[in-house]
């Protein structure tokens, strides 16, 4: 295929892909809180995500690494997400929405970090193709899908949404045979590679170590942010605009994050991520005006890409490209996962007993703490990443 075929099915990939997600991330709180859970279980559902997050990612990286074509193991995670949420729906108590989530998670929690190993290995034989300007289709789509959807369950019920989670994976598969992707290495040479080994890079666990505290703060703000809406007095269409807002935000950083990685490094970009999500953290927490903090949000472009953007161009530099998809899932597990079960479960605890405003001061020290840990990186190698 040529270079705008795969730069246009990438685009179209992501785009499914993240209006699939926006069906269930930015609409979880209201669900558990139609089924009539405190903040303390809610907050264990939440930890429970990022727990089998944490076990269930890096699982799949090393598959993909080590066994599996990639695509294909894209295919089954979309595919068993897409039936295994139905579950979700269908129940009503605590414990079988434990269970419920640990099957989905298993399979759902897989497929960012499968979409970005399977794009980074596509574009590293296009030069011209950048991350970023890929990603931004994702966000587009997270945007849309997430605003429509507030309207719709404003008019029907929160079930709906994990029943259009299901439609919309359909979309997704087909979006995923459009990509003519063989897999160049064999499943001998598989046999051979141990993406373990990368767990010794020294530089590479002390970046590791900052994006798990950094992630402790962006997953409690990820799960937490409706409750700082409605304290604030906003309603269902409030919070789809809020998460519009979110996501469109992140497009044009995304589309100029090369351009600044080459400009200030990627390390410099993932550094000033961080001093601006402690920023973000903090403003939300001086006004109690649903205005000011939808517009706060508009911050996200400055954080969340430049922290993914400039954080898996520095880890992709300092792992070799044979364990990368185990990498890049190991990553996306700490944000999504190890951090996230902090943030989610102590969140939880923080917001019963001494409001969410409380919860949003902590997290800004939090960030800044990741951005301190971070810093001692450009001690070690200097701000270009090395290379094993």
């Amino acid at each position: 295929m040529n270079k705008d075929s795969i730069y246009k099915n990438l685009s179209c990939l992501y785009f499914a892909i993240y209006w699939v997600f926006a069906c269930y991330t930015p609409f979880l709180l209201l669900y558990l809180q139609d089924r009539q859970l405190s903040y303390v279980q809610i907050g264990s559902i939440f930890a429970l995500n990022s727990l089998v997050n944490v076990m269930f990612q890096p699982v799949w990286g090393y598959l993909t690494d080590k066994y599996i074509n990639i695509k294909k193991a894209l295919y089954i995670a979309v595919v068993a997400s897409s039936i295994t949420i139905i579950l979700l729906v269908q129940s009503y108590r605590y414990e079988f929405i434990i269970l419920s989530t640990i099957v989905f998670i298993a399979f759902h929690s897989s497929i960012l970090s499968l979409t970005d190993s399977l794009c980074y290995k596509i574009i590293s034989r296009y030069n011209n193709i950048k991350y970023g300007k890929v990603r931004l289709m994702g966000s587009a789509g997270y945007a849309i899908c997430s605003f429509v959807l507030s309207l719709v369950i404003a008019r029907t019920s929160i079930n709906t949404t994990f029943y259009l989670y299901s439609f919309f994976g359909i979309i997704a598969v087909y979006f995923i045979s459009r990509l003519k992707y063989k897999d160049e290495a064999s499943k001998v040479e598989k046999s051979k590679v141990d993406p373990l080994q990368v767990l010794k890079n020294i530089t590479l666990l002390v970046f590791l170590l900052s994006v798990t505290i950094a992630s402790i703060s962006y997953g409690a703000n990820m799960s937490y942010i409706g409750v700082l809406l409605q304290e604030t007095g906003g309603s269902t269409q409030n919070l789809g605009l809020l998460w519009f807002v979110i996501a469109m935000s992140e497009i044009p950083i995304f589309f100029v994050s090369s351009k600044l990685i080459n400009r200030i490094s990627s390390i410099n970009t993932y550094l000033l991520s961080l001093l601006i999500f402690s920023l973000r953290f903090f403003l939300c927490t001086l006004w109690k005006n649903t205005s000011f903090l939808i517009a706060i949000q508009f911050l996200q472009g400055f954080t969340f890409p430049l922290f993914m953007a400039g954080g898996l161009d520095y880890m992709s530099g300092i792992v070799p490209a044979e364990a990368r998809s185990f990498s890049i899932s190991l990553m996306s597990a700490l944000i999504f996962g190890a951090g996230s079960l902090i943030g989610n479960l102590g969140g939880g605890i923080i917001i019963e007993d001494f409001g969410i405003f409380t919860l949003y001061r902590i997290m800004s020290v939090i960030s800044f703490t990741a951005l301190l840990i971070a810093m001692t990186l450009k001690k070690i190698r200097g701000s270009k990443a090395p290379s094993l």
